[in-house]
């Protein structure tokens, strides 16, 4: 089984070593045969020439690449699609510069790995995706993600840091040590700029529950002043800490917690969250009961219109540079809401 690596050395950072090592090597040569060369005034020029084209090299290989400027600041057109996953979980959020965010990637059981056709559709073949975050180890949320890490131009890679049994889980740790992607495990509290969006990490702390579930990554992601909440299989425990920390999670949508399971989506969370809308990720007739009648029926009592893939499939919203937002499905009575 792959270890997991809080700080991981990319392929580009292990280019570096062994460039600095081979510079350090070529430098000590130098060295000793302008020592070998004794008094030759026209070597003690070749040798102090030498060491200077050394030195430029080496600031090079620690000089930091320009990032091509971004304007964080500006509205931009955006697509959050909440794909249909049967009985898993896949999020796919893309800003019109191309940023792109994808949470989770569907359960491993798809045979036609659905999950990888609708990226190349939406992505493209071998695309980049700027971050990849896997709420948590579960193999319906992290599903064909060693294929994707694989497939696709992946920069970075978020984990909870709990560990997981599991074969995909190891080839998902495995798919990661193999890429140039960063790999962080976020925490509570912490703030990103990903492009245009704003990602505000509600959880886990620094103390796991070594909890699968309640160790999900919980984020608020925000837009164009539009904000939804992704929690992963987080239980309503989770969900009232969050709750009594005093985090903003005021928020125009949430993808309900756990496929929609009565253990999550609480009265706490539906009533600080205030959301326009709710959407939930679950597989016809799945043998789970998701999502949970208790759980649809908190959101209901509120009139809080609900969207799940098992009717509709993919859902599809589209977050507007002046802040408004329309929502478009791929099957069933297509709603088109519009929202400010």
């Amino acid at each position: 089984m792959a270890n997991r690596k809080k700080k991981k050395i990319t392929k580009k950072q292990k280019e570096q070593r062994t460039k600095l090592i081979s510079a350090g090597v070529v430098l000590l040569l130098v060295f000793f045969m302008g020592l070998f060369l004794g008094e030759n005034k026209q070597s003690d020029l070749s040798l102090s020439g030498k060491i200077e084209q050394f030195k430029e090299e080496l600031i090079t290989i620690f000089q930091p690449e320009e990032k091509e400027e971004v304007n964080e600041t500006k509205n931009q057109e955006t697509t959050i699609r909440f794909l249909d996953a049967n009985q898993g979980s896949a999020t796919l959020i893309q800003a019109k510069d191309g940023t792109t965010i994808l949470i989770d990637s569907g359960r491993y059981e798809d045979k036609d790995k659905k999950i990888i056709q609708q990226l190349d559709e939406y992505i493209g073949t071998g695309g980049t995706i700027d971050l990849l975050i896997f709420t948590h180890n579960d193999s319906d949320h992290i599903g064909y993600g060693d294929l994707i890490i694989n497939y696709y131009d992946v920069k970075e890679v978020w984990m909870n840091g709990n560990d997981a049994t599991s074969k995909i889980y190891e080839r998902v740790l495995d798919a990661v040590d193999a890429s140039n992607a960063v790999y962080t495990e976020p925490k509570t509290g912490e703030k990103h700029q990903v492009g245009p969006f704003q990602i505000d990490v509600l959880s886990p702390d620094e103390q796991s529950d070594n909890d699968q579930n309640d160790d999900s990554i919980v984020t608020k992601i925000t837009v164009n002043q539009v904000s939804g909440l992704f929690s992963g299989d987080a239980s309503q425990s989770i969900e009232k800490d969050i709750v009594e920390s005093g985090a903003d999670v005021t928020a125009d949508f949430i993808l309900m917690g756990h496929h929609g399971s009565d253990t999550s989506t609480g009265e706490e969370w539906i009533q600080a969250s205030q959301p326009e809308f709710a959407v939930f990720s679950a597989g016809e007739n799945n043998s789970y009961g998701h999502p949970g009648e208790e759980a649809i029926g908190r959101l209901q009592k509120l009139a809080i219109p609900v969207y799940g893939t098992i009717e509709y499939g993919t859902i599809t919203l589209t977050v507007h540079e002046d802040g408004t937002y329309s929502i478009q499905t791929e099957k069933g009575e297509n709603p088109d809401e519009d929202g400010a």
